[in-house]
């Protein structure tokens, strides 16, 4: 799904090679052409929701236990000596292919044309800060926002589809999770035309890019809630209630603090996928709410790779410094456990 989805890759690289994802973004934007677009979107919708509806009705009904006890005698079989060789080599070959990706960016910001002319320079950094600062101001923005939303909403699902039961229970988790198996393009292409018309015509607003953000990055926050509660004794928050605190109580002060790994990697994933979102956003960015990636894809179009190699660095940076003060923030406190009378 995430293959099918993919916008940005292809439209860049992919040369004479097409792809639906591509073509229906020429569709609206180069050729204005929606019932066409639309089209082209639906066929990219077909082949993404049978691979989620397989995943979903077929592989999820098998059943994975995990036997636990403690046998008399037991034996730790590892690999051979020359088997850990060929892994370790074979897994240092694709982490150094992933840190040349990386390189690479960083090389490419500080030479005047890549492959051409190698002289150092930093003119790339002052062109990029000029037309790029409104741009990550509004990209942090739009992720501070859709951030705690998506989290926060993710794990209250997780609650409702784990400890409570109510009619169309099974209905609110299909749709929570279908949003991960729609196309990114088909997403940006249905906003587009959901929210164009009066009384909800949120085109070219923060709200909409937002909106976005949450509803497509919330299905791995429901995910992670989900595993999380599965292992917690509901018991615990059944003591709360025979106690006297109601369900919301109860999910602020005994269930939350639970899961807090759950809430922690709910919000770094949304955070991270809010800065690098393509191919839902570049559909819904304005001259006021433009997107960071989308203004590095323009850069890039134009053959200005100096500055998208800048740009992209900033958007590495920043993601890489505020994902770690999320986890410093957010993460496991250090306690003490004292033993008395």
């Amino acid at each position: 799904m995430t293959s099918l989805a993919d916008f940005a890759n292809p439209m860049v690289i992919s040369g004479k090679f097409d792809v639906l994802s591509v073509q229906a973004y020429f569709q609206f934007t180069g050729m204005y052409n929606m019932p066409r677009g639309s089209a082209v979107a639906i066929l990219l919708l077909v082949p993404a929701m049978l691979a989620f509806v397989v995943e979903r009705y077929w592989v999820s009904r098998r059943s994975y236990v995990t036997v636990t006890g403690k046998p008399t005698t037991y034996r730790i079989i590892g690999p051979s000596r020359a088997t850990k060789r060929i892994l370790t080599a074979v897994c240092a070959l694709i982490s150094g292919v992933i840190l040349l990706f990386y390189i690479t960016v960083v090389a490419g910001a500080f030479v005047r044309l890549w492959g051409i002319d190698w002289t150092f320079t930093l003119d790339h950094f002052r062109y990029a800060w000029d037309v790029g600062r409104d741009s990550i101001k509004s990209t942090l923005v739009l992720s501070a926002w859709a951030t705690p939303i998506t989290g926060l909403l993710g794990m209250v699902i997780a609650f409702l589809l784990v400890r409570t039961k109510f009619p169309g229970k099974s209905v609110l988790g299909f749709t929570s999770m279908l949003a991960f198996a729609v196309p990114g393009t088909v997403v940006g292409i249905g906003y587009i035309l959901a929210f164009n018309q009066p009384p909800l015509l949120l085109t070219g607003t923060a709200a909409i890019i937002v909106l976005c953000f949450v509803f497509r990055e919330m299905p791995v926050a429901i995910e992670a809630g989900v595993a999380s509660l599965i292992q917690i004794d509901p018991s615990i928050e059944e003591a709360s209630t025979n106690l006297g605190a109601d369900t919301s109580y109860t999910f602020r002060r005994i269930t939350m603090p639970l899961v807090r790994p759950a809430l922690i990697a709910g919000l770094s994933y949304s955070f991270v996928r809010s800065m690098t979102a393509v191919s839902a956003v570049i559909f819904l960015v304005s001259a006021r709410w433009n997107h960071l990636t989308s203004l590095i894809y323009a850069q890039t179009e134009i053959m200005r790779l100096g500055a998208a190699s800048v740009l992209s660095l900033f958007l590495i940076i920043i993601v890489i410094v505020i994902f770690g003060l999320m986890r410093a923030f957010l993460g496991e406190p250090v306690t003490r456990i004292r033993v008395g009378s």
